[in-house]
């Protein structure tokens, strides 16, 4: 993966490369990337964790919203899922269905949009007894969505970015070269996209000496993607993030970008390249200007340990369940536990559910189905 990158460098008409020429070589090169590995990488062997490692219960609660919408008549049974990992998500979801929500789940049409092959071979041998999903390797494949649900998990946080810092009294921007012993440093650079002081003007970026901040310019064109194959219906986000007064903490001045290899953080993004995650907490408040613009409405925006108790995660758990911490039943209830216990992993992640072309009445319904708390 080095020499690809020192390749692209040298290739460059200024002897640099961009944040976010770097980012996709690393993550989404079609041969060396990161995420087109045939290696393990979430989860006890992999470099990180996610929601959906944490037991079934994750898949099963959403998939209950998902339900409680279509019997309100407020969308079709059709879940777009952007980014689907291992599977284990749409497996739990899809069970769930099948289980407990037969007749919706004879008319659900579950569609994976997923750029990495690997993922696509792993998912289609999780969910090969699920007759009723289908794969796509790009959002742009996919048909028009009527009145459905599109869902990402950590979609967003995995985007190329590109990086300013403010210094010398005025932002420039961080790029990518190498030094005469051919290793990778950063340089910089004035900025040349006015869409970048845009971005800072809007969110009140007004610079401090040494300030990192990741412009999200993949984030618009991705968000316009889901929102051109959506005619009606609703995006659920889930990913970690900060809103710009979160922003302002002064441990993170010097911005989120960084890698996780085999479960470590990675502060330095040189190493290990090609063979560790990238990532960046997401801007929500440019995620929410963004539906602003393109005439959807941000209706729900909580952590997601918030937003789990709202759809009803309690009704999960197990009553009297065996005190025996090697039995199913208390294993089930410790994953419930993991999931809304304060400072726990849902704490890292939080939820926007963005609605399109929704009546008064529909908002309505859809507000009462995100908050009952007795239901399974």
């Amino acid at each position: 993966m080095k020499n690809i990158i020192l390749n692209a460098i040298q290739k460059s008409e200024k002897n640099y490369i961009t944040y976010e020429e770097f980012i996709s070589l690393c993550l989404y090169h079609s041969d060396k990337g990161y995420y087109q590995r045939s290696d393990t990488k979430i989860g006890r062997k992999g470099d990180f964790y996610t929601t959906s490692s944490v037991g079934t219960v994750y898949g099963e609660v959403i998939a209950s919203v998902f339900c409680r919408l279509i019997k309100n008549e407020v969308i079709d049974p059709i879940f777009v899922e952007v980014g689907a990992g291992n599977g284990r998500f749409a497996n739990s979801f899809l069970t769930y269905c099948q289980k407990n929500e037969p007749t919706i789940y004879a008319n659900l049409e579950y569609r994976i949009v997923d750029e990495s092959k690997y993922h696509r071979s792993l998912q289609m041998k999780t969910l090969a007894e699920h007759t009723n999903v289908n794969y796509y390797a790009s959002i742009s494949d996919l048909s028009k969505i009527q009145n459905g649900m599109i869902f990402s998990n950590e979609l967003f946080d995995a985007l190329p970015v590109r990086v300013v810092e403010f210094c010398q009294n005025k932002w420039l921007e961080v790029v990518i070269s190498y030094n005469e012993s051919y290793e990778l440093i950063e340089k910089f650079i004035e900025i040349e996209n006015d869409t970048f002081f845009e971005f800072l003007k809007h969110h009140h970026f007004s610079g401090k000496h040494g300030q990192r901040v990741e412009v999200p310019v993949a984030m618009e064109s991705v968000f316009k993607g889901l929102n051109e194959v959506l005619d009606h219906g609703i995006i659920m986000t889930v990913d970690y993030g900060f809103t710009r007064e979160e922003w302002n903490v002064p441990h993170r001045v010097k911005g989120s970008l960084r890698g996780y290899y085999q479960h470590e953080m990675k502060t330095n993004v040189f190493e290990f390249l090609g063979e560790m995650d990238l990532t960046t907490h997401i801007h929500w408040d440019e995620l929410r200007r963004l539906a602003e613009m393109n005439h959807l409405e941000n209706l729900y925006f909580n952590s997601q340990r918030q937003a789990l108790l709202d759809f009803g995660i309690l009704n999960w758990l197990v009553q009297h369940a065996a005190t025996n911490p090697f039995s199913d039943e208390y294993k089930h209830n410790r994953a419930i536990q993991s999931l809304i216990m304060p400072g726990g992993i849902s704490d890292s992640f939080q939820l926007l559910l963005q609605i399109k072309g929704f009546s008064e009445t529909k908002k309505l319904k859809t507000r009462e189905c995100l908050t009952i708390n007795e239901y399974k």
